[in-house]
């Protein structure tokens, strides 16, 4: 690589599949876009396809994410049921293997199929990993209206070629147009997709366009909220809030979805011509009747009995039906509760006689209320964040959530079906419910815990610029300002019809009323969304009093129209939109959890906002992160490879979270937009996922020595050799290119960004001039999150590498070459000789040469990992 041209190593099309195809030749490859048209996609369908020289797992969704349902051995002929293209263009086939049904990636086939009257063979399509959980056609949504005609609503619609408003528009559709449904699918966004032909093409339309009729496992249906809640662009938290449903608002229920959680979502329309998804919890069910069973039955997913059985129904249960539904084979089902939280449905002919239910039937909700016991507890928080939710269940909303140490009163406890207790509490976003391991009970013999001090009793002013009042409401004229720590004697004490608690109290011979907030050491905090101003009113043309910022915490006093009274840090009081605060803060790592990963062990943690996480490693086998935090939830459980973790507060009030590993134990760290994770590994090469990258290709030769070696031939041959001695040691390898081809620096990052794999090496060699010589290798530590583990697998790779080969040694050096300054792995830039200076050229070609390079970076590695 010419050093005199910073930019020759930015090489520049083609993408090539992560995992070895069946062919390796440059014919193997699909050229241009690399990417099946949707004419293409549909000509497969219908054919026999084999899979390559690599097992195939079949998924149950189409995409990575999903689970797998079998492996599929290597030269397996399968008949392709359907085809789809996913969000992140990716071309996935649906196929049948020993009486299971799932998906299957393109990039595992052998494909060879012959497009329209051109001849034109289309080889394997060339995708990058997604990660990306997008919901296939296999799922039930939306499923129950394939092969029914649905007719295109009063709005003339687009059909695209694929199924987001991302794909070109193929067709635009009239208003009224009856189509077929030939197949669903739901993409990442939970929108439901139509794949239909007008005129001759055929492409995928928003099933939002459609004026739908019911269809069997779906029936439109109103149902009402039972809680407050919240409306999301999608089935799953993450994704973005666009309305709040009070308690007693009707809605319509458009279609069901159970998310990758279990949880189940509800599709509505919650103003006119919008629709959000909301968590069934939320939602008042009524029974129309209720029914026994006459003899013992199947219940199925959906009505017909070609939908998966669930359950099966002895003589003499008596079921609450919720549905009534007559499939296209004129058979009469019925939607059943067959278990706690669980649907399904039954055939009519299952029942005898019908009994009426109460019109106003008890709400199937996930709570325990048969349980709930009358109790007062004082209550405080135990952990550093813990959730509150809308009801005394795991299954319920989380509504907001509470600090270590904050203090609640209790006259209610719940117990859940594995007895533990739910206390329920009050706070500024009204009801909610603490469970028993988040928190410590104080007094709880029977009598609600004091507060405030009672009548007669002393006590001081906990607030800055407390007011003192004529009378016990906030509009009674204000007798004097009252300073912190103010002594003062309780008088009396009365609640008020908005909820606030007034105390009657004498402080200096001056006597009045205070609302309670200004004597409570614990009052509700809350943090700043964006930079906001703080007015000395509720209402924007007030005067400004003060500012905060991104994750400023700020304590709550009340609320008013839409406008929180807050106390700032500097203890300033004043009003601000409450749409600028959150109940949690921005910047923080919250909901720290271990999950499984593709069968390897993870810690994670959540980031509500999109912000930059940094990390040291300070001492051996320690690992520190930290970044202006407010807050890091840390994990309880015990963690196989981690000794220890804690939470520590440092200067200015942040968190930092030290994890010491055990020594037997490395591990691999990304920093996501929503979350942060952590891959805990046994030491050692075996088991790792290394991606080479080898640079240049096709148009683009990289620098040309004297004798006329070029330097993308060179390093592809060497990359091949390394990945020969590393799948040998147990790793797994992934080629960015394993033949002459040419791909864009950003290809080449995709790659790994989008990749869950622990190193990247880009092999280059060198060029300047004639007496040039030498090996260097090259990371980044300024723009890359993983700079410091860059620069540890920098260095013991250069070690390695310049012992084996013999070359000199120029040494480890920081860049901003874009393979590792756009990377979020652990990446380095090998240059492994001078392919300018004719010594170092013949070097570099020579296999030997090649060969003993690769086992130095291996050993290199192989260090790495054991560091």
């Amino acid at each position: 690589m010419k050093k005199v041209i910073a930019s020759s190593v930015l090489a520049t099309s083609v993408l090539l599949p992560l995992n070895l195809l069946a062919s390796e030749s440059p014919t193997a490859y699909a050229a241009s876009n690399s990417s099946l048209v949707l004419d293409e996609i549909q000509q497969i369908a219908g054919t026999t396809q084999k899979i390559g020289k690599y097992a195939a797992n079949m998924r149950s969704g189409a995409t990575t994410s999903y689970s797998k349902v079998v492996t599929i051995p290597a030269g397996t002929s399968l008949e392709i049921l359907d085809a789809f293209t996913n969000a992140e263009k990716e071309v996935w086939f649906n196929v049948e293997y020993n009486g299971k049904k799932g998906w299957v990636t393109s990039e595992l086939f052998e494909i060879n199929v012959t497009a329209g009257e051109s001849g034109v063979v289309i080889n394997e399509p060339v995708k990058p990993i997604a990660q990306t959980a997008v919901k296939a056609a296999s799922t039930s949504n939306g499923i129950s209206y394939v092969g029914t005609t649905q007719r295109i609503g009063k709005n003339a619609s687009n059909m695209r070629s694929g199924a987001t408003t991302s794909y070109k528009v193929v067709a635009t559709i009239p208003a009224g147009t009856s189509l077929k449904v030939l197949s669903a699918f739901t993409n990442a966004q939970n929108e439901v997709w139509f794949n239909v032909e007008y005129n001759g093409k055929k492409g995928w339309v928003t099933s939002d366009l459609f004026a739908l009729n019911a269809t069997a496992g779906e029936t439109a249906t109103s149902m009402k909220v039972v809680q407050q809640t919240t409306v999301h662009k999608g089935a799953t938290k993450s994704y973005a809030v666009v309305s709040t449903v009070k308690p007693g608002t009707t809605l319509v229920i458009h279609q069901e979805f159970t998310n990758a959680s279990k949880e189940k979502w509800l599709q509505v329309t919650y103003a006119t011509g919008k629709k959000g998804w909301v968590l069934a919890s939320a939602f008042e069910e009524s029974s129309i009747a209720s029914k026994v069973v006459s003899k013992t039955s199947t219940v199925h997913s959906g009505a017909t009995k070609s939908y998966k059985t669930v359950a099966t129904i002895q003589v003499g249960t008596k079921l609450s039906i919720h549905q009534e539904f007559t499939n296209a084979s004129k058979e009469k089902w019925y939607q059943v509760t067959y278990a706690v939280g669980k649907k399904g449905w039954i055939p009519a002919d299952a029942f005898e006689t019908v009994s009426t239910v109460p019109e106003n039937p008890t709400p199937e909700t996930p709570s325990t209320d048969a349980n709930i016991v009358e109790e007062k507890n004082s209550l405080k928080v135990s952990v550093p964040v813990a959730n509150m939710r809308s009801g005394p269940a795991i299954t319920f909303d989380v509504v907001t959530q509470a600090r270590q140490n904050d203090v609640f009163d209790s006259s209610q406890y719940a117990t859940d079906a594995k007895s533990e207790k739910w206390y329920k509490v009050n706070t500024t976003s009204g009801e909610a419910w603490l469970h028993q391991s988040v928190v410590s009970i104080g007094d709880s013999a029977g009598e609600a815990p004091i507060v405030t001090p009672g009548a007669g009793e002393k006590g001081t002013i906990k607030r800055a610029n407390a007011l003192l009042y004529a009378n016990s409401n906030y509009n009674s004229a204000v007798l004097q300002g009252l300073a912190k720590n103010t002594s003062f004697t309780v008088l009396n004490k009365l609640k008020a019809s908005d909820g606030t608690t007034w105390i009657q109290i004498n402080a200096g011979g001056k006597e009045g009323w205070i609302p309670d907030f200004e004597v409570n050491e614990n009052i509700p905090t809350k943090y700043g969304t964006k930079t906001a101003t703080v007015y000395n009113g509720a209402s924007a043309t007030a005067k400004k009093v003060d500012t905060i910022y991104l994750s400023t915490p700020v304590r709550v006093l009340r609320t008013l129209n839409g406008w929180v009274n807050i106390e700032t840090q500097s203890e300033k009081r004043g009003w601000i939109q409450a749409s600028m605060l959150s109940d949690i803060s921005p910047i923080q790592l919250s909901n720290g959890r271990t999950e499984v990963r593709n069968g390897q062990n993870y810690m994670v943690w959540s980031k509500p906002s999109k912000f930059d996480i940094t990390y040291s490693t300070p001492s051996a086998n320690v690992l520190r992160i930290f970044g202006n935090l407010s807050d890091i939830n840390e994990i309880k459980s015990s963690v196989t490879g981690v000794k220890s973790m804690k939470v520590e507060k440092v200067s200015g009030g942040t968190s930092v979270l030290l994890i010491t590993f055990d020594p037997n134990y490395t591990y691999t760290i990304r920093d996501y937009d929503k979350e942060l994770t952590i891959k805990v590994v046994e030491k050692g090469l075996a088991g790792k996922k290394i991606i080479l990258d080898a640079g240049h290709g096709a148009k683009d030769p990289g620098a040309v020595g004297p004798n006329g070696k070029r330097e993308k031939d060179v390093v592809l041959a060497t990359a091949k050799a390394l990945q020969a001695e590393l799948e040998a040691a147990g790793a797994e390898v992934v080629l960015t290119r394993s033949t002459d081809v040419f791909l864009e620096l950003k290809q080449r990052t995709d790659i790994a960004n989008k990749s869950d794999y622990d190193a990247f090496i880009s092999l280059h060699a060198d060029a300047f001039n004639a007496s040039s010589k030498g090996t260097t290798t090259y990371y980044n530590a300024t723009v890359n999150f993983n700079g410091p583990r860059s620069l540890t697998l920098a260095k013991s790779i250069q070690s390695d590498l310049v012992k084996a080969i013999g070359t000199y040694n120029r040494g480890v050096k920081e860049q901003v070459f874009y393979v590792n300054r756009m990377n979020e792995l652990p990446s380095v830039l090998v240059e492994l000789a001078f392919i300018s200076n004719p010594t170092e050229e013949a070097q570099l070609a020579s296999a030997a040469f090649q060969k003993k390079a690769a086992a130095g970076i291996r050993k290199g590695l192989e260090n790495y990992f054991k560091q």
